[in-house]
């Protein structure tokens, strides 16, 4: 091994040990924020000073979760799924559009002689039709209100599939703006999606260019025989190094304290929808907890065990005398599924009229009928869902200053 050998191994080495302390400082700024001194999820009251301090380990808070039956307060489903991951996708948008309807700005209807847009398997086409009145409830956060406003600049009633280019930039603009909330709510801070960057992209190009022009040089000084194959090391080094830049330079952004005791308040509701069994529902405090839940099991991927879920509930309501297991469902015109249900609780009349107490294996059967036709209505919202994303992609979301640089995800 000769001198310049020698010397290109080291340099290589210098190169990734320069690399350790840009990797660390990405690490850091991507550490999230806990309280001290009181339970992980809880919010200190007005008054109350608490300590903050950075999470170990990945970063991220990932101790017991206590499960929590309601979702953050003020919190809607697109909220959610964005302080969970850090990123506003236009699933977490499909989610609130829904969410809206379910708070009665629009009905659902599923379109019976058009099935599918375009003949395309998978895209299912639906009428948006506008309520005449402004319902009732707490005042509408701003992504929610560029959704509304962006369906109401169509008419009263306009089909999915006519949804075009105007409406899919209100969605950007509405994803935008889930990030704004989120940095405007001091659960963030700053865009989630940025984490310097600029400085990221600027050192990974100069690595990379650094070391492909380096191996060149190298190439041909081995071919003429000056230096060994160990010199190879120093480029590829380099090369390596570029690569780990930007690596560490896509890290999100960290959470503050509240948003990490937001994170877990979501977390908790989310082990609520995938962990509740029907026996533990009481059906006179869930007559409209379907609906209402139904958007964010929808952000957490359970809408269907949601379904099956209130399925047997209102089976079991039913079966200890509460008359007709009512769920308000006139967001989502779905006669199918409310035929069903009719039909089902209809067959345990009889039963109990035929028995005095319904057969268990018959109750089982109409109990899985109810399940299905819920179940059926989360499989026509998840269509929804399907088709606003298939229809209206809305990129990444990296306005407000973040996904800036060298943002290839």
């Amino acid at each position: 091994m000769t001198n310049t050998d020698i010397g290109f191994l080291t340099l290589g080495i210098l190169s990734l040990l320069l690399t350790v302390p840009v990797i660390w400082w990405y690490r850091r700024r991507s550490q999230d924020e806990i309280f001290t001194g009181i339970t992980p999820g809880e919010l200190p009251g007005v008054g109350h000073h608490v300590g903050r301090a950075t999470v170990g380990g990945n970063g991220e808070w990932a101790g017991t979760l206590a499960v929590r039956f309601t979702p953050p307060d003020g919190v809607i489903p697109g909220l959610i799924g964005t302080v969970i991951d850090g990123r506003a996708d236009v699933h977490d948008l499909s989610a609130t559009l829904v969410d809206l309807a379910v708070k009665g700005h629009f009905r659902i209807s599923p379109r019976p002689d058009a099935t599918r847009i375009d003949g395309q398997a998978g895209r299912a086409d639906f009428h948006l039709t506008l309520a005449d009145h402004t319902p009732a409830g707490p005042a509408l956060t701003q992504p929610e209100t560029i959704l509304l406003n962006a369906l109401a600049q169509q008419g009263p009633t306009v089909r999915l599939s006519d949804l075009g280019a105007d409406f899919a930039q209100s969605m950007r603009e509405a994803q935008v703006a889930l990030y704004r909330e989120v940095v405007d709510r001091h659960w963030y801070t700053e865009h989630p999606r940025i984490q310097g960057r600029r400085l990221g992209c600027l050192l990974t190009t100069v690595a990379l260019l650094v070391g492909l022009g380096l191996l060149a040089v190298v190439a041909m000084m081995l071919r003429a025989g000056d230096v060994g194959p160990i010199s190879l090391v120093f480029p590829l080094c380099v090369l390596v190094a570029a690569y780990l830049l930007f690596r560490g330079a896509r890290k999100r952004s960290a959470r503050t304290a509240e948003g990490t005791a937001i994170r877990i308040q979501a977390l908790g509701f989310r082990e609520y929808l995938t962990k509740a069994e029907a026996s533990q529902i009481r059906f006179e405090e869930a007559r409209d907890l379907f609906s209402r839940y139904l958007p964010y099991a929808i952000v957490f991927e359970v809408a269907d065990r949601w379904a099956h879920l209130f399925g047997e509930v209102a089976a079991r309501a039913h079966a200890a005398g509460w008359g007709d297991a009512y769920f308000d469902l006139s967001w989502f015109d779905a006669m199918d599924t409310a035929a069903l249900i009719d039909s089902g609780l209809d067959v345990l009349d009889v039963l109990d009229g035929a028995h005095g107490l319904a057969d268990l294996a018959d109750v089982a059967d109409v109990t899985a009928g109810l399940s299905d036709a819920l179940g059926g209505l989360a499989t026509g919202v998840g269509d929804f869902a399907s088709s606003v994303t298939d229809l209206l992609s809305v990129g990444d979301g990296c306005d407000l200053g973040g996904c800036d640089g060298c943002d290839f995800s």
